[in-house]
């Protein structure tokens, strides 16, 4: 997938989140977003900080990962997450040479 199409996306899972939460554009963006800049996030025309959708999760109500999930709900429940996966972390200092 490009970063266009997940910039969709994002701004398909704001909008849906808006919806189900009963706001209008204007009511999210009186929150501290100008109004045209809440508009291309829901367009896809913008990238937002970690900050801003932070911002938009806790006024929305619901979580920053909610906002970025590009899967379906079935390929979510399939999905490991990253503390499911094993992983260990590398040896700490310098390499041997060899």
């Amino acid at each position: 997938m490009d970063f266009a199409g997940l910039l969709h996306i994002l701004g398909n899972n704001i909008k849906r989140a808006r919806w189900a939460k009963g706001l209008t554009q204007q009511e999210v963006a009186a929150h501290g977003l100008s109004f045209r800049y809440y508009q291309e996030l829901e367009r896809g025309q913008r990238n937002p900080t970690l900050r801003t959708l932070a911002e938009l999760a806790e006024i929305l109500g619901t979580s920053v990962a909610a906002l970025v999930e590009t899967e379906s709900g079935e390929q979510v429940r399939k999905r490991r997450t990253l503390a499911e996966l094993p992983a260990t972390a590398p040896k700490r200092g310098r390499k041997q040479r060899k």
